[in-house]
């Protein structure tokens, strides 16, 4: 009898473990989602360490989305030059910030919302890759006061099959997402954070 109830009770959490994956997954195929047309932002973050991230977020800049580009989670010896490659004009130059204490999305959350109350800013353009995209924007909404406005910006990366993220490395990045996104809800849910 034992035995039967711990193989119902196996059952039923892979069951739950499927559709939460499944759950999760839904919605990823969004690729360049331009944010909402909401008008000008004060701020554009990038969540670093992912292929198109920065270029599209100096693309916005450069289009007048915000009039401040803020690089989350930088390495410590990156400057300017390093990043763009000497691409910018000395016009741009001070209206782009590199944020070098955060190391993780909680952190990047963390030192954005310190950067953003510092200065007074109330929205901001999250750019991050598609597969990135809901931990993040789920960390930030946790993280961020209630006034300030998220607008999502999903950045497709070659690293990532869209079309067929149940594939090879597509689907692995999924999974480590998955187990991510719901440490933090979590650890959310139990005041860990």
């Amino acid at each position: 009898m034992k035995r039967a109830g711990l193989i119902a009770a196996l059952a039923v959490s892979f069951a739950l473990a499927i559709y939460l994956f499944l759950d999760f997954t839904a919605g990823i195929k969004a690729g360049n989602a331009e944010p909402a047309d909401t008008g000008v932002t004060d701020a554009i973050v990038v969540l670093t360490g992912g292929m198109g991230r920065v270029e599209e977020g100096l693309s916005l800049l450069r289009k007048g989305k915000a009039g401040l580009l803020v690089l989350s989670g930088v390495h410590a010896d990156a400057d300017l030059d390093s990043i763009f490659l000497n691409h910018l004009d000395r016009s741009e130059r001070p209206r782009i910030v590199l944020e070098k204490k955060s190391g993780s999305t909680f952190e990047n959350a963390v030192e954005v919302k310190r950067f953003m109350e510092e200065r007074g800013l109330k929205s901001m353009v999250l750019i991050t890759s598609v597969y990135h995209m809901k931990r993040a924007e789920y960390i930030f909404r946790r993280i961020m006061p209630p006034d300030i406005r998220i607008e999502p910006y999903r950045v497709s990366t070659p690293n990532f099959d869209e079309e067929k993220w149940w594939q090879g490395r597509s689907l692995m990045l999924l999974l480590i997402e998955f187990l991510k996104y719901y440490w933090y809800a979590a650890g959310f849910a139990v005041g860990a954070f």
